[in-house]
């Protein structure tokens, strides 16, 4: 009750009667920037991690209205515009107008419809695309319930009416459902932003990490951080109900193929 409905009413009373004047003043002197991606794919983890850097202010889904949010955008690109323009951009300046400027950062999985909309709302920001591997992906949301009541968010999700899959959707079961939405999430990040990078390849090199990450958000942290931090992993799966890619069935690994391939190879993935 207090999570979904308690806190998203005191976020938005915050921002009742602040002058648009302020926010216009207050935005000049702040650096931004958004990476987005789907669930399960890293965000919880950047957010940690970059929040250590020095003059940032780094969160992960600080605003629970974003869940809402993100289906209203799923559908209308004009519904996610006037959510950024207007609650967003102001619910970020009440919760960060006592701090010294510096630079405002989002790891953000729920405003991942809403990148071309932060691109317009915050001209100067950077807004980065973080992947990661549709096989893990779809194997962790099999286990957590994703397209399922146990995700009612989630559940609002199906194909748009230009989408391919439309027709197809009444008969494909939550694996290929999954799949599904693995896909079209990332190909609208990948299209939008124009700048993705793989959550393991993160973790794999410093360099890969500097060149993508911390440049473009203007941010710096030192290697031997770095080093120490990729070793203690953030909000992990503990338990899986479905194997490894290498023990999928033969039917699974054909439908992951036919409904992720494409996108698999277009964000850089050998596949």
């Amino acid at each position: 009750m207090n999570k979904f409905f308690i806190k998203p009413l005191r976020q938005r009373l915050a921002t009742l009667f602040i002058s648009r004047s302020d926010i216009d003043r207050w935005v000049k002197d702040w650096n931004f920037f958004f990476i987005l991606g789907m669930g399960r794919s890293g965000t919880s983890f950047m957010a940690d991690f970059l929040d250590h850097a020095s003059g940032a202010h780094v969160f992960h889904e600080p605003v629970l209205e974003d869940f809402y949010a993100h289906a209203r955008a799923h559908y209308d690109s004009l519904e996610a515009r006037r959510y950024i323009q207007g609650f967003r951009r102001t619910e970020i300046y009440t919760r960060m107008r006592n701090f010294p400027s510096g630079i405002y950062g989002e790891t953000n999985s729920l405003l991942r419809c809403h990148a071309e909309a932060l691109a317009v709302t915050f001209p100067q920001s950077t807004i980065l695309h973080i992947v990661r591997d549709g096989r893990d992906v779809v194997r962790s949301q099999v286990s957590r319930g994703t397209l399922t009541l146990h995700n009612p968010f989630s559940m609002s999700m199906h194909p748009t009416a230009t989408d391919p899959w439309k027709e197809k959707w009444p008969g494909m079961d939550r694996f290929a459902r999954l799949c599904w939405f693995w896909q079209e999430e990332n190909r609208r990040l990948r299209l939008a932003t124009k700048q993705t990078f793989q959550f393991e390849k993160i973790l794999a090199g410093y360099d890969y990490f500097a060149e993508q990450v911390l440049q473009p958000c203007g941010i710096h942290i030192e290697k031997k951080e770095w080093e120490a931090t990729i070793k203690t992993p953030r909000n992990v799966s503990k338990e899986f109900t479905m194997p490894k890619w290498d023990q999928w069935t033969a039917q699974q690994q054909q439908t992951f193929r036919e409904i992720c391939g494409a996108e698999m190879e277009k964000c850089g993935y050998d596949f």
